[in-house]
């Protein structure tokens, strides 16, 4: 008698336990799924900390963050929603094909875009897009450069013109 309740509770601790675990799981799926996209201010947030902020100036800027972030997740979004699956994935393959063959700038830019073979209603619609993309990430770095000084400018790129010449 004692063996069988015994059996019964190692049984249902058993079951439990898989349920517990399972459990589990589905809400470390959901937390994964409800990430995201990047934080599409952070890579100017870390260019900043070279820039040693004041207090004032850290306060300034997440509040600008925070006012220019959803027009910049917006804007990727927009970008990222014209190409398929397919294309998701041709992309990262030829941005790390043109990455391990040493291309940087407009090369590595031109070896992705014809890797994703747009078809001509999505290069127009994509242009529009990333004229988009460009104008939010102008503004947001626009506003950003007015609270740093011509130094803090300087440590993070910003506020000078590159000087590029095309020979």
């Amino acid at each position: 008698m004692m063996n069988s309740f015994f059996s019964k509770v190692v049984i249902a601790g058993c079951i439990l336990g898989m349920v517990a675990v399972a459990i589990g799981a589905e809400e470390g799926k959901a937390e994964k799924k409800k990430k995201g996209a990047p934080d599409p201010t952070a890579a100017m947030m870390k260019k900043l900390e070279a820039a040693e902020l004041s207090d004032d100036q850290k306060g300034k800027i997440k509040e600008i963050a925070e006012k220019h972030a959803p027009k910049l997740k917006e804007a990727n979004e927009a970008v990222a929603s014209l190409l398929t699956p397919e294309q998701k994935k041709a992309k990262a393959t030829a941005s790390k094909e043109a990455k391990a063959a040493g291309k940087k700038g407009k090369e590595a830019a031109e070896a992705v875009s014809a890797a994703l073979n747009l078809t001509d209603e999505q290069k127009t619609k994509m242009a529009d897009a990333e004229k988009s993309l460009k104008e939010a990430q102008a503004a947001f770095t626009a506003a950003v450069a007015e609270v740093l000084t011509p130094e803090q400018k300087a440590k993070v790129g910003l506020g000078g013109k590159k000087k590029k010449k095309d020979a």
